[in-house]
Parts: structure tokens; sequence; C-alpha cells
């Protein structure tokens, strides 16, 4: 009887570059979380930076510069999309911060991809494949509504780098999911600036209600789907038992 064959070694040169991608979102996390970098990074300082800046010719490629640089730490996308639409308006807001976003998932995406792809597909094998299959069963706009749901964004782009999602379907789907989210966050951020008292409040209900449609709007199609599939399952178990049967 034959042994079972070893699983083959990790070249080295995989293993060493998926630490350093681990060294760089775990030294992202503590220097966002637990160093005094964190309390520069919120809405208000952000925005008083950037209020400062307005008159600068290069403000808005110093916002789209901090997204690339930061995003791949995992900063949370939100204050800078505040900060957006606060300083610049709401249609120079929202191109800015879509410019912004959309790099910095380019980015983060790519980082994923050449620092670790190659080592979790050594690990996985055919299993990755099973996975980028079922991506692609899924189809082009569940990619588009995955980034409406509340997930991190840096999760979501370093995921889609190590399952294998092509980049010109991850850069086209990522640019599409992104705008409805940079449209409702520069409007309200800039509707904010000239608003307050009672207004203020009415904006933030509003904001808070088309958020909730925004996530059952993508929640909604992806729980008929997936019903639709377990029907469809069902029927061809029933006809694969009673072709059984009659056999």
């Amino acid at each position: 009887m034959n042994s079972p064959r070893p699983a083959s070694r990790v070249p080295r040169r995989l293993l060493f570059r998926f630490l350093a991608l681990v060294a760089i979102v775990v030294t992202g996390f503590v220097v966002l979380r637990f160093t005094p970098v964190s309390h520069y990074l919120t809405v208000e300082k952000i925005s008083a930076l950037f209020d400062q800046l307005r008159a600068s010719w290069w403000a808005p490629l110093a916002l789209v510069a901090i997204y690339i640089v930061f995003c791949p730490l995992g900063l949370p996308a939100s204050p800078l999309m505040l900060t957006g639409g606060m300083v610049f308006g709401f249609i120079p807001g929202f191109l800015y911060n879509l410019t912004g976003t959309w790099l910095g998932g380019v980015i983060t995406y790519f980082l994923g991809r050449i620092l670790g792809r190659d080592f979790v597909q050594h690990l996985a094998g055919n299993r990755l494949k099973k996975v980028e299959r079922a991506v692609a069963r899924r189809g082009f706009w569940s990619l588009v509504t995955l980034r409406l749901l509340p997930i991190p964004y840096p999760l979501v782009n370093y995921c889609a780098a190590l399952a294998g999602i092509p980049p010109t379907l991850f850069m086209v789907t990522t640019v599409l999911g992104l705008i409805p989210a940079n449209l409702l966050f520069a409007y309200f951020a800039s509707s904010l600036v000239h608003l307050a008292g009672p207004d203020r409040q009415k904006i933030y209900v509003q904001f808070a209600v088309v958020i909730g449609l925004l996530v059952i709007l993508t929640v909604a199609p992806q729980i008929w789907m997936a019903r639709k599939r377990k029907e469809r399952y069902l029927e061809l178990r029933e006809k694969r038992a009673a072709r059984q049967a009659q056999g």
C-alpha cells in the first residue's frame, strides 16, 4: 500500500512575500489603532487640515494620496469620504473621493496579489480553483453589489486578490460598486456644512434611511438568488432520485 504523498514545501520566496503582506497589515492596524496617529485621522482633524489647504491646487491630490497610502493599511474610508464632501463640495468631493477610493482599492488589491496570491494558491491548490469557479458563477453584478455591503473595504480588496478575481474584473466592478456610496457620502457631507440645528438632524435621518435602503437593495437580490439556487438544487435531486427509483 502506497503511503500518502507528502505536501510540497512552501518555497521561501512565497513565504517571505506573504509574511511581508501580513507585516504590512498588522503594522497598519497597530499604527492606526494604538498610536497617536489615530487621533489625527478623525473627520474633524482631517477636514480642518484640508479646509486650510482648500485654496491650494494640490489639495485634491493630497486627499487622493492619503487614500492610496492608508487604504492598504486598513484605514476606514468614511472619514476621508466625509472630508471630501465637506471641504470640496458635492460634485468635486464625489469625484475626488471616487478617484481616491478606487485607486486605494486597486493598490490594496495588487499588493495582496503580488505578495500573497501565490502563497495561498500553493497551499489551497484545487480548492482555490473551486472558489474561483464559484465567484465566476455568481456573476459580474454580484461583485458590484458586494461593495454596498457593510464589509471593511481593505478586507474585500485583499480577499479579492487572494481569491484570484481577475484584475480587470476587480477594477471595473469596484468603480461601479463605489459610485453609490461616494455619491451618498459626498452629498451628506456637503449638506452638513450649510445646515445647523433641526435641519441638520433631518439630514442625519435621511442619511440613515438611504443607507438602510442601499443595504436592503443589496441583500434582497442575493437572498432571492440563493433561494432560486436552492430550489433548483432540490428539483435536480428529486429528478435524480426518481430516475434511480425507476432504474
